[in-house]
């Protein structure tokens, strides 16, 4: 299979009703049609979205804005398409003899790991099972395990201890602009050559120079400078050797495609290197915090169980402290906010929350953002700090209620507590739960970045009417016991008191 002139490219149309197909990458890009991704997992869909994003920065960068914006508008030339692919015609076959698409030829290993364990989340081995038994996917389709192996190399924890991870670290949050079908989802997320050389000033588009790693392969025990890292070579890297094993056609799992070869596994083996520094990916927003006297830098990704709407301070507007502590939104968010001023942002958030190379938890949504989003940058940061800080207000309050009111003095009465530390953390996941569809409808809302005063007021008396039944629900099952009603009305007013401050600041 090649990916630029393969079909491999699995779409439905744009309303997700029609037949499903495979698309080729110059259909995609040259034919007028209005397609959607299909695939069965929504992590898969990001994935395959973000590499026909790498592929098109790597092969079509746009000059300046208005040829973006030419690309936009209409499909590209079939004959701009051909001239450049030319030129990299062996790069992305998924089973070229010598350098195979984000393979390396002649892996060493001992055993065939089974191919399940190239879907991130899915239990292979030893790993513990939720809903998936392991052994479950048994052969994956070309396409699928293209668009596995570039996930695996991009998004995901490496696949253990002696073996590298992605450029953004183990299990990065990645952030793509959506738009109304999958070639306007593509181009959107395309940057522009002036952008791209400030992101990497040394950058030339020069294919003799920027190559993939499975073309020019990473040396071992190499040490590579961050700055010398080009932008194909970035976007398309590779940080392991793998080889699949493919065996004759025949029914595949997930898609059930019935052509081509089967993949029932693929070997790797251990591989060391070092980057130094932190390569600028477009697609991830970078934390700067100070540690130890020095200011660090690291990608942004999932560490608790809070919901994605908690990072947006990191993921759709820059912000920088005094002492240089801060946060830089992906780049595809920036462009679209200088390129389209007055319109909503859609943004399309994947990751995942894990614990070394294992998986806990799944993150893939859609947020949108009104119109208005970056016209004032500290609006969007207020809508997310005050809805951590009602969060924090109704933690504190049962953190009073489950502690009780102890003795300092003749003065003071002691008041039993609840007895139960866990009520903070109960109500934590509560408030998540009950707040974030509320949440998400105030931040898509039309009005509440332009009607900014009375929005925030309803959003406040908002997050305080969800705050208040929650209280209710945890602290009721102890007023049966007279001796605690007193400690659950002062804690009861110690959250109204906060929620006021709320209001009134």
């Amino acid at each position: 299979m090649d990916l630029l002139q393969s079909p491999w490219i699995p779409v439905r149309d744009h309303h997700g009703t029609g037949d499903f197909r495979l698309l080729t990458y110059r259909e995609l890009l040259c034919e007028p049609g209005a397609w959607r991704l299909s695939l069965p997992r929504d992590d898969l869909e990001l994935a395959a979205l973000q590499l026909l994003v790498c592929l098109t920065q790597a092969l079509f960068t746009p000059e300046d804005d208005e040829a973006l914006f030419d690309l936009l508008d209409q499909p590209l030339d079939p004959a701009a398409f051909e001239h450049a692919i030319a030129e990299v015609l062996d790069w992305f076959q998924l089973d070229h003899p010598t350098q195979p698409f984000m393979q390396t030829r002649g892996v060493s290993a001992k055993e065939v790991t089974p191919i399940q364990k190239l879907l991130i989340g899915l239990p292979e081995g030893n790993n513990h099972a939720f809903f998936n038994a392991p052994g479950e996917v048994r052969a994956l389709s070309a396409p699928i395990a293209a668009i596995a192996l570039f996930h695996q190399a991009s998004n995901c924890p490496s696949f253990g201890g002696g073996f590298q991870g992605s450029l953004r670290g183990g299990a990065p949050i990645t952030v793509l602009v959506d738009a109304a079908d999958l070639r306007l989802q593509v181009w959107s997320n395309v940057l522009t050559r002036p952008r791209l050389q400030r992101l990497l000033p040394s950058w030339q588009p020069d294919h003799a120079r920027d190559r993939p790693t499975w073309v020019e392969p990473i040396a071992a025990q190499s040490t590579i400078q961050w700055n010398l890292i080009g932008v194909v070579r970035g976007l398309l890297w590779q940080p392991a050797h793998v080889e699949l094993v493919a065996t004759e056609p025949g029914p595949c799992d997930l898609l059930g495609i019935d052509a081509g070869p089967r993949y029932l596994g693929f070997r790797k083996e251990k591989f060391k290197f070092t980057v130094d520094g932190l390569w600028p990916h477009p697609h991830g927003a970078v934390e700067t915090r100070a540690k130890a006297g020095k200011l660090e830098q690291r990608f942004t990704s999932f560490t608790t169980t809070a919901p994605a709407w908690t990072r947006l301070g990191e993921l759709a507007i820059a912000r920088q402290s005094a002492k240089g502590e801060g946060a830089r939104p992906p780049l595809t968010v920036t462009q679209f906010g200088a390129l389209e001023e007055e319109a909503p942002l859609r943004l399309l958030v994947g990751g995942y929350r894990n614990k070394q190379a294992s998986v806990l938890e799944r993150r893939h949504e859609l947020i949108t953002l009104g119109v208005g989003w970056n016209a004032v940058d500290t609006r969007l940061h207020q809508l997310v700090e005050l809805g951590l800080r009602a969060k924090g207000a109704l933690q504190n309050a049962l953190r009073f209620a489950a502690q009780g009111k102890q003795k300092k003095g003749s003065h003071h009465k002691e008041l039993p507590g609840l007895g139960n530390p866990a009520l903070p953390s109960i109500a934590e996941q509560r408030f998540y739960s009950r707040t974030e569809p509320m949440i998400l409808d105030t931040l898509a809302d039309p009005t509440t970045f332009t009607d900014w005063r009375n929005a925030r007021l309803r959003y406040i008396d908002r997050l305080a009417r969800d705050c208040r039944p929650l209280f209710a629900q945890l602290t009721d099952p102890y007023a049966h016991n007279p001796a605690l009603i007193p400690i659950i009305a002062w804690s009861r007013r110690i959250l109204e008191r906060d929620l006021k401050h709320l209001r009134e600041e």
